[in-house]
This record gives C-alpha cells, structure tokens and sequence, in this order.
C-alpha cells in the first residue's frame, strides 16, 4: 500500500528561533505518522479555470464610477478601433519566474529534537515517498519564508499532474498547497542527495488560487 504523498502541518513561522515552533513539529509528527492519503483523483481533461488577480489599483480603476459627463454635451462617438479596448486584461502572477533559494530548510526543521518521531516515520516509507515527503516539507517551509502572508499547512504534490521521480531529482508541475483556508497551485524542482535523505536544491513558482468548485474533483480537502 502506497504511504501517504500529502504533506500537512500547521505552523505560524519557521521552526528555529521562535517559541511558537512547538506546534509546527507537533503536528508534523502527526501528519506523517497518521495521514491517510488522499485519493487520487481522475485528471480533467482539457478542463481549466483562469482566475484575474487584480492589484488593488487595477481593482480600484475598474469599479471607480465614470466621470460626469455635462448634460449639454454629446456623447462621444465610439471609435472603430475601440475593440481593442475589451480584450481582457492579463493576469498578475504572484511570481513571474521560478524562486530558487539558495538556502535549504527542511534538514533544520526535521533537525529539531522536537522532530524526532517524524524523523522515524520517515524511515518507514519507501525510498521514492520519502523523498517526496522530503520535498513537500521543502516547499512548505520554503513558501512561508519567501513570503509571510503565507502559511502552508498542507502539500498535495499531484493535485492535476503526477509527480515525476527521476533518481534523486523530484519534478511537481500540476502540485498545490493550502493556506489560509484556500489552495494555491504550484510548481517545484527538488533534487535531493545521492542517498535520498536530504534537499540539496530546490525552486519553485507559486500560480493561481485554484477555483472553489475545483477543489472535490481535484482531491483538494477544505479541512483536514
């Protein structure tokens, strides 16, 4: 049977430094000594949904109201080459290109003394799993310092593609994380040591928030 490939925890900062750290190891221990994993869910086929993130300048430009017209003036002919003007507006990533830190996180996370048990669970899954176990505590704990607006507290690295293991290096390009109660996609490269007990790389590219009506098909919980 196939050890669980979702990661979950519940943590507010970085595991060192921070008294608040006891919960994030708490819980991680949990997750990966108790976690069922999630089914995996039949793959849409060419089925996607485009959310606008719009600044909150964009955002206030398209609902300020339009300015007052004089009442003795005409109004202004709609010139020919005006379609261009409904063509949609494009996208605002949260990132525009791939994040590769230069920093590795999750050996100090599982370092912790506070960590010892998950250390152990690890130990029971096979090879490919726990490196991707490895690689989803990377790309949590690598998504919360790159920004603090977000809290990862669970990985599904296969939500609308399967995860493709290729010796000790760990490609997600259809994986998503949940924060703050809603679930972002993302994409991530983890290369690992030569034994698989270790990140040695990683980069990652945060997308769009997946649509709320996506998330049973998907696979993708609401709540734990």
């Amino acid at each position: 049977m196939r050890s669980p490939a979702a990661l979950s925890f519940r943590g507010q900062t970085s595991p060192w430094g921070v008294p608040a750290s006891v919960i994030l190891h708490t819980l991680l221990i949990a997750a990966l000594a108790v976690m069922p994993a999630p089914k995996r869910p039949k793959r849409p086929q060419e089925d996607s949904v485009s959310v606008e993130i719009l600044t909150s300048r964009q955002f206030d430009a398209a609902t300020a109201p339009p300015p007052a017209q004089p009442v003795s003036q005409a109004p202004a002919a709609v010139p020919p080459s005006s379609d261009a003007a409904l063509v949609a507006k494009p996208q605002s990533p949260i990132a525009t290109g791939m994040i590769r830190p230069t920093q590795m996180l999750s050996a100090r996370t599982l370092a912790d003394p506070r960590s010892r048990q998950a250390r152990a669970d690890l130990k029971t899954f096979a090879a490919d799993e726990r490196m991707v176990q490895l690689c989803n505590l990377e790309a949590m704990d690598q998504i919360r310092q790159w920004r603090a607006d977000f809290q990862p507290e669970r990985m599904v690295p296969y939500a609308t593609a399967e995860e493709k293991v290729a010796g000790t290096t760990i490609a997600a390009d259809g994986a998503a994380f949940r924060s703050r109660k809603n679930w972002y996609s993302l994409k991530f490269k983890c290369q690992l040591a030569q034994d698989g007990e270790s990140v040695i790389g990683f980069e990652f590219l945060v997308g769009d928030p997946v649509a709320r009506d996506k998330w049973d098909e998907l696979g993708l919980p609401a709540v734990h």
